[in-house]
């Protein structure tokens, strides 16, 4: 049996680093999209505003802190569902793959994350950077997510 407090730890550092960098990604990338850096981040309050949400563009701390909150409690989530996954593979791996195990895993989960939130949850929940953010740009924020993963635990291992 796994012990899950420590996965628990592992999953608040590289969920945090990666909703960090999933986060960062969608407001680098806005600009380039027509929008500003706080739309994609703002409209992932929605859920909770969804007359008013997607339409805010600029700093607000009822939207952007709010986003924001959303964003990074989703991304522990997904650090939970990292760990435990990394925590079986890297078990089962030889030692030469453990990296590659450990980067496997995070495309896989941020590939996993990608479906969920815009193939099985209700529409009020998806994150909402579709409004602001096209396809190519989404690729990127998921990229970014799985690389936050991975460099924790990457780091980690040093």
């Amino acid at each position: 049996m796994i012990n899950l407090m420590p996965i628990f730890r592992r999953a608040t550092v590289s969920g945090s680093a990666a909703g960090c960098a999933a986060a960062v990604t969608a407001a680098l990338r806005a600009p380039r999209e027509g929008s500003t850096p706080y739309a994609p981040i703002n409209a992932i309050a929605h859920c909770l505003w969804p007359r008013t949400a997607f339409a805010e563009t600029g700093p607000s701390a009822r939207f952007t802190l709010t986003g924001l909150a959303i964003n990074q409690s989703a991304a522990v989530f997904w650090g939970i569902v990292y760990e435990m996954l990394l925590a079986r593979r890297r078990r089962a791996a030889p030692a030469h793959l453990k990296r590659a195990a450990t980067i496997a895993t995070a495309g896989a989960t941020a590939a996993l994350a990608y479906a969920v939130d815009y193939h099985v949850v209700p529409k009020r929940l998806t994150p909402g950077f579709e409004a602001h953010l096209s396809s190519r740009s989404m690729f990127y924020v998921y990229a970014a997510l799985a690389a936050g993963l991975a460099l924790v635990a990457l780091s980690r291992d040093e």
